[in-house]
């Protein structure tokens, strides 16, 4: 089994998923855990760097779509940007699975941005299947939970 050690191989082919989005308290007073639809597709523009194409679709009908870069900066480390990151975010890689260190993201929800501190690991099961569990929190306050479980196929798509 490719292991996140690889990275040419292992963040390569179409990464798909589904889970859920839940919403602790006070929000999950007041929100529903939402069904989420996950796709992804990376583009290879060097032996360093790649742009990762993410699409979330909820069951309330929003859609994320975001673009990530990606760069190797170790053997054992990348750093990610993306436009709601202000900051990016250090992936710390190891056999069975990778986790970011703790990064910011902004977020849009009742027409206001929110800054969210997110803790994020990622296990890969003896199936392949990546296991992402993302924590959410304002003020200190965790706010929400995101879980999805990730295949990927890998069959027709190759680094460059």
């Amino acid at each position: 089994m490719v292991t996140p050690l690889e990275p040419r191989q292992f963040f390569n082919g179409l990464w798909s998923g589904k889970g859920e989005l839940l919403f602790h308290r006070p929000l999950g007073w007041i929100r529903r855990p939402e069904r989420i639809n996950f796709v992804a597709q990376p583009s290879w523009l060097s032996h360093k760097v790649w742009l990762v194409r993410e699409k979330y679709e909820f069951s309330s009908g929003k859609v994320l779509a975001r673009t990530m870069f990606v760069e190797i900066v170790s053997a054992d480390r990348l750093h990610v940007t993306a436009e709601d990151m202000p900051s990016g975010a250090s992936v710390v890689l190891q056999e069975r699975g990778f986790r970011f260190e703790p990064y910011y993201i902004l977020s849009s929800s009742g027409g206001m941005k929110w800054r969210l501190k997110c803790y994020d690991e990622n296990l890969v099961d003896e199936h392949g299947v990546i296991h992402d569990t993302l924590r959410m929190f304002f003020s200190g306050f965790h706010v929400a939970t995101m879980k999805l479980a990730v295949t990927v196929d890998r069959s027709e798509s190759q680094p460059q």
